[in-house]
């Protein structure tokens, strides 16, 4: 822990002299965090712990006004009984979707993994109308907060939670701006195998206060197509996001859609609904095993096909928020519970606390699955 401090130390004062001297062209910014986890069974029972040191270093360089760069790095710590009983653990760590292999484990042992991954690496050229970015970057097209349909680039998985900036892919993104706030993107992923690769075209537009996109594309050879919006009925945000998959191959057709609204009440409190339809998923909860083996893609956001969520949140003083929120899949009566409670004890310095529990009907009746607490401090620099 001490290590990372220093670096982060020296990183910030470093990024000041930079900054001094390229006219604040230089930015250094990052983060160190431990995360101490508990991972129960059903009934609260064989208990396993997890323990991370994450260092994160962000750099972005604009040498001329039209030319931005960016490297964003993370080195993270594992030790402790999960490396042991996550089959493959330090294997999937490594793993590379996109076409440059920038992930490796520079210690790999039983019971401790180290690893460097770059996440960013991206130059952007900037025009008045347009803009070209190439390297490893995110394609954020996604509307909606747990669930985005339309985010066929680089999906997240709404329960690691630790992970802010979200994955990225080695591609590359044009924008053309018609208008203000209207316009045309295209952008395409890389893969080290061509069945891979996934592009796509989107067309961005405000109507009547609400904006709306639509997107046209192909995703690992399979044609899709897309819609989106976001805008507010009276002070009540309302936003929603339809993908559709056609058939193609052995790749059958599949929709997945969501629809969600937020509001904002007196005294600080926040509400969020949502919907969301995959056409792909499960049913029944005879199928459990389909649910536990479930990884996150474009395709399958959810394991279930049909799937509410309600989420709510209160800043209970300046310093301390809570948040609750709660998914319910009917058919399968698959529960998730993810309260957290956030404080923040200084200016750089935050403190989280959450919870994760899963619930399902089983043969036995309603019972639980599984549980997982997370302590995680936050430096930030």
């Amino acid at each position: 822990m001490r290590y990372f401090v220093i670096i982060g130390m020296v990183l910030r004062a470093y990024a000041g002299l930079a900054q001094d001297s390229l006219e604040h062209k230089l930015q250094v910014k990052g983060y160190v965090k431990d995360l101490q986890a508990l991972n129960f069974q059903e009934n609260f029972s064989n208990l396993v712990t997890g323990n991370l040191i994450h260092h994160r270093v962000n750099l972005r360089w604009q040498p001329v006004k039209a030319v931005s760069t960016a490297v964003e790095v993370r080195n993270r710590f594992f030790w402790g009984e999960e490396i042991v009983t996550i089959p493959a653990f330090s294997r999937q760590l490594t793993m590379n979707n996109g076409l440059l292999d920038l992930s490796w484990n520079a210690l790999d042992k039983q019971r401790m993994i180290f690893n460097t991954t770059i996440d960013r690496l991206w130059i952007e050229y900037t025009r008045e109308k347009w803009n070209l970015r190439a390297g490893r970057q995110r394609i954020n097209w996604g509307i909606g907060t747990t669930w985005n349909p339309n985010d066929i680039f680089n999906t997240f998985n709404f329960l690691d939670f630790d992970y802010e900036e979200r994955p990225g892919i080695d591609g590359i993104k044009f924008q053309y701006y018609t208008r203000a706030m209207d316009h045309v993107e295209t952008a395409i992923a890389f893969s080290q195998r061509a069945e891979d690769i996934v592009g796509a075209v989107r067309y961005f537009k405000n109507i009547a206060n609400y904006d709306l996109q639509l997107l046209a594309g192909f995703f690992h050879k399979q044609p899709t197509l897309g819609f989106g919006w976001s805008g507010s009925i009276k002070e009540t945000g309302f936003k929603g996001e339809l993908q559709y998959f056609l058939k193609r191959g052995p790749a059958g057709q599949q929709l997945n859609t969501v629809i969600e609204a937020d509001h904002v009440f007196s005294k600080g409190w926040y509400l969020n609904l949502a919907a969301f339809y995959n056409s792909a998923g499960v049913k029944s909860s005879a199928e459990i095993p389909a649910l536990i083996n479930f990884q996150f893609t474009p395709r399958n956001l959810m394991p279930t096909e049909w799937n509410c969520s309600l989420s709510f949140s209160k800043e209970i003083s300046p310093l301390i928020a809570v948040n609750v929120t709660f998914i319910y899949s009917p058919g399968t009566n698959l529960v998730l519970a993810l309260p957290g409670l956030a404080y923040s004890a200084t200016e750089n310095l935050d403190i989280n606390l959450v919870w994760q529990s899963f619930f399902i009907d089983q043969q036995s009746g309603f019972d639980d699955l599984s549980h997982r607490c997370f302590l995680r401090f936050k430096w930030s620099y």
